[in-house]
């Protein structure tokens, strides 16, 4: 019997369990399959951590957000120096877009309020001055925004997940590599979760971290099912040169909104090197599928629905739709190729994480809203200490994370 089992190995589990494993004595398992060598859909289950490259900044309208991830941030250097992995790299963050644009002064706005707050520096730009600082962007001549260095730049998502659970080995924490089929509460106490292998594995209490698949199978034990969007996107790497990795060497991670009074923003990751010694410009885009751009993001209903998605091997009409953009903002830069890749997002109808007891001894953490990376590492931190305690033990406001269900008026 364990005293604490995460279902999940993904950002949010496995920082769960790293956590948790800082408590001597306790008895925690952390259950999840291992990132495919290759996506198939015979994998069931898919995690958006396989990547090298996300976006992590404190400047963000929300201040929920600004707090989670600059507490995951002052986390990175202890979990290097006991991992021995490198996962985060400080290149700066900026933000585009039109004059006058409501979100882009709300950005400026509250990265002024929180770099005044935490004694950092975040600098607005007009036109020429983005033009004097990185001279080989194509923005729009009528185009502003910000920019601040001091905790913002990237993580290695994939080296984060290894680093937490290197850790949490060497605690002594156990890991099962396995698939979970289903969560019941145990006629005795605490709960039974069965292992797509058969076996059976008990625990007093359970942290369930399984994003897009938190619906599927028999995780949660309630006859409701919470209430979340599903939505598939698509991401471009584009190979550069030497040449061009060098004149890119001082981007940092970016987003960029084209068109004004739309919640669309395109994101761009600067030059990372992946671990097939190729080096990429990523980009990303937070756009929701509607009429008008079904080519670059979809809603998923079924299962399946989310498995093929992450197993696309092409789509070519997001690949024209980053390589405009490309051209556009980079005109100079010429890629030797361009290569697509695919995840999906949960989204939530508050735009916040669910972090929520759903029961006595069962909490959750899921619906990252596309922008859960950056704090994974703290949301962890919130299920230990919750867990643990069996009540919310953190200094936010618990009910904006609350878990909402579909038939909850």
């Amino acid at each position: 019997m364990f005293d604490v089992c995460v279902v999940g190995a993904g950002t949010m589990g496995s920082s769960a369990a790293y956590h948790l494993s800082k408590n001597e004595g306790l008895k925690v398992a952390l259950i999840g399959p291992d990132e495919p060598e290759h996506k198939t859909p015979d994998n069931e289950v898919f995690g958006c951590h396989y990547d090298e490259g996300r976006i992590t900044r404190v400047i963000s309208p929300i201040e929920s957000e600004q707090i989670l991830a600059y507490r995951s941030m002052l986390g990175y250097e202890q979990l290097e120096r006991e991992s021995g992995l490198k996962i985060y790299t400080e290149v700066g963050f900026a933000v585009f877009g039109a004059e006058g644009d409501p979100e882009i002064e709300d950005y400026s706005s509250t990265a002024e309020r929180f770099c005044e707050k935490h004694n950092l520096v975040f600098e607005r730009m007009d036109h020429g001055m983005i033009k004097e600082k990185w001279g080989y962007l194509g923005i729009p001549s009528h185009f502003n925004g910000g920019y601040s260095k001091k905790y913002n730049g990237h993580i290695s998502v994939r080296n984060l997940v290894k680093a937490c659970q290197s850790v949490y080995t060497k605690n002594g924490g156990e890991r099962y590599s396995s698939r979970v089929q289903r969560i019941v509460p145990s006629d005795g106490q605490g709960f039974e979760i069965e292992l797509d292998t058969g076996d059976v594995v008990r625990s007093v209490k359970v942290v369930v971290t399984c994003g897009a698949f938190s619906n599927f199978f028999d995780l949660l034990p309630c006859e409701q099912q919470v209430d979340c969007q599903l939505v598939g996107h698509t991401v471009m790497k584009f190979e550069l040169t030497d040449e061009d990795r060098v004149k890119l060497r001082d981007l940092p991670s970016l987003m960029y909104k084209p068109r004004p009074n739309t919640t669309d923003y395109i994101y761009i990751l600067p030059p990372i090197k992946y671990p097939n010694g190729k080096t990429y410009l990523k980009f990303g885009h937070t756009t929701e599928p509607s009429l008008d751009n079904e080519d670059i993001a979809r809603n998923l209903e079924t299962l399946d629905d989310v498995k093929n998605w992450h197993c696309r091997s092409d789509y070519p009409e997001a690949g024209r739709y980053f390589n405009s953009i490309l051209s556009k903002l980079f005109p100079t830069i010429q890629p030797v190729s361009g290569e697509l890749d695919f995840c999906v997002m949960t989204f939530t109808p508050s735009g916040k994480q669910y972090i929520d007891f759903i029961q006595d001894g069962m909490f959750v953490a899921f619906g990252g809203n596309g922008k859960s990376a950056k704090m994974g590492l703290e949301i962890g931190n919130i299920c230990a200490r919750s867990v643990l305690k069996g009540f919310w033990e953190y200094d936010l406001d618990k009910e904006q994370f609350s878990v909402q269900f579909r038939d909850q008026k």
